[in-house]
């Protein structure tokens, strides 16, 4: 069995701060009807914060729970091996190619960063190499059976996945989760392709809990995070992020009013 390396890589990764924890405090909210072990992070487009929304959310999710699995599930273009200073060499794709028969070994698709107060390191499984027809590959049989495989060995998985929009990769992968959380960036994103992207997700039977506005430029942190569970609206303002920001800015005059 191949042995297995910890990591303390936190280069590019953001610090555990406040929005995160609220973050998953929602999301554990949002499990008391529905049990959500299985949750898909995307967006609309790409450059959207949907990256450092996954990662800084496994990492509290690990400071929570004893086993928490990271996934970098976008086989276009992955970036959690980056944000890690990890090697892809190993990973999803290995998996899925080994995956029943002899060479099969799951120590040698993980890898492990330490967390800050963490129970556990946290588990990565990094894209893997390069793969022609990724659509293909996240929709097969084998990629379901992985993910049931993984379920029984960890308390939590994320998955980062490719942007709804440019590719169906995320349709094929939100099929099989238990929920999705959906980036939205603060004036960037366009209401009619977040509206786009989100009725794409439904039609295929993927369920969105939320939606987490990032990018807000007025914050000190440039990935700041702000969640609202989703449900559809006939408001058109010029994007969603400034539909977010507007719900923030009516709930905090509401608390400061209650405070007084």
């Amino acid at each position: 069995m191949t042995s297995t390396t910890t990591h303390t890589a936190e280069k590019y990764v953001k610090d555990i701060n406040e929005p995160y924890r609220q973050l998953r405090t929602n999301i554990e909210f949002s499990s008391i009807s529905s049990d959500i072990k299985v949750l898909v992070i995307s967006s609309a487009d790409s450059a959207e914060a949907k990256t450092e929304t996954a990662v800084n959310l496994a990492k509290v999710m690990a400071a929570r729970k004893k086993k928490v699995l990271l996934i970098d599930a976008d086989l276009r273009i992955p970036d959690v091996h980056k944000l890690f200073d990890l090697s892809k060499r190993s990973g999803l794709t290995n998996a899925l190619l080994e995956l029943g028969t002899d060479e099969f070994d799951l120590s040698r698709y993980i890898q492990y960063v330490k967390v800050d107060q963490g129970i556990n390191p946290l588990a990565i499984m990094t894209s893997g190499p390069s793969v022609p027809n990724p659509l293909e590959v996240l929709s097969s049989k084998r990629f379901s059976d992985l993910l049931t495989l993984l379920k029984d060995q960890y308390d939590f998985i994320l998955m980062d996945s490719a942007p709804v929009l440019p590719v169906a990769d995320t349709l094929a992968i939100a099929r099989v989760a238990d929920g999705l959380l959906f980036c939205v960036a603060s004036e960037q994103t366009q209401r009619d392709r977040a509206k786009q992207a989100i009725t794409a997700l439904e039609r295929t039977g993927a369920k969105v809990i939320g939606v987490v506005l990032t990018m807000m430029k007025h914050s000190s942190d440039p990935y700041d995070y702000y969640y609202y569970s989703y449900s559809k609206t006939s408001k058109k303002p010029k994007n969603m992020g400034q539909q977010l920001k507007l719900k923030r800015r009516k709930e905090k005059t509401i608390q400061k009013k209650s405070a007084e």
